[in-house]
């Protein structure tokens, strides 16, 4: 009970102080969906920029400086997917590894003959249960500013973190209290399966094959579009839109314009 108290007298001295001006203009330039926001949702954004950032520990890596820049740019698109939720602050989340580029992690799998096959895995980024999100600068760059059609590495990432806080990352995220979570899994799978064979068969998808690496991806690839290129998610599978509204509160397709990840 103390805790929730300090927290919410912190946030609120937090809220008092004006909201920079040189933030907003980074805004702009980085997070291209703020132009498109109501005035209202626009301020809730703003609110929930500042409490990020202040709350969460940003650490530059292989020599990138962490800038406002970087700080903003990043928590205004994790914010976009937190508009549904008015108290989501991924509170799992403590730290933010910011890399000036793709960054690799080595990876190992055991052979049948003994001995293990070791390689050099890409990331461009990823999210760890300790607390932590991985970011490739230049990918958050080209998500704020929609330069990569319906991906987003920061949308991607905040996914993930939705999605383990009933958990696991299972591609299920916690539900709202009167949905049929039962219904809602069935139909998710369903979707998966329609991705799956689309993929099997050579046909044109909303989003790439990443998203059949498993349950989780599928639900991060399938939520980088839906905020990014909303319309385009509605066109392929409509009822995957209408699930991925529900799990996330909100209707991107409102205000994005239907050109927009293009």
């Amino acid at each position: 009970m103390i805790f929730r108290w300090l927290r919410a007298r912190r946030r609120r001295a937090i809220l008092e102080r004006p909201f920079p001006a040189a933030w907003t203009t980074i805004l702009r330039r980085l997070v291209k969906h703020v132009e498109w926001l109501s005035d209202e949702e626009r301020a809730r954004l703003l609110d929930w920029i500042a409490i990020f950032v202040a709350e969460k520990r940003f650490e530059g890596c292989r020599g990138q400086e962490i800038t406002d820049e970087v700080r903003v740019a990043i928590a205004g698109q994790a914010g976009l997917v937190a508009l549904g939720f008015p108290d989501e602050f991924f509170a799992g989340l403590h730290s933010v590894l910011v890399y000036p580029g793709d960054y690799v992690v080595p990876r190992s799998t055991p052979l049948a003959g003994g001995g293990e096959l070791e390689w050099q895995e890409a990331r461009l980024g990823e999210t760890w249960n300790g607390g932590s999100m991985v970011l490739a600068w230049p990918r958050v760059v080209d998500g704020g500013r929609l330069r990569d059609g319906p991906r987003n590495v920061v949308i991607h990432e905040c996914a993930h973190l939705f999605d383990m806080q009933d958990g696991e990352i299972d591609g299920i995220p916690p539900l709202p209290p009167a949905v049929d979570r039962r219904a809602w899994i069935a139909t998710f799978a369903s979707c998966q399966e329609r991705f799956e064979q689309a993929l099997d068969d050579g046909r044109t998808t909303a989003f790439d094959d990443y998203a059949a690496e498993g349950d989780g991806e599928f639900f991060a690839v399938a939520s980088e579009c839906f905020f990014q290129d909303p319309h385009r998610l509605l066109r392929h599978d409509r009822e995957l839109y209408d699930l991925l509204m529900t799990a996330w509160r909100q209707d991107p397709r409102l205000r994005v314009p239907a050109r927009a990840g293009r």
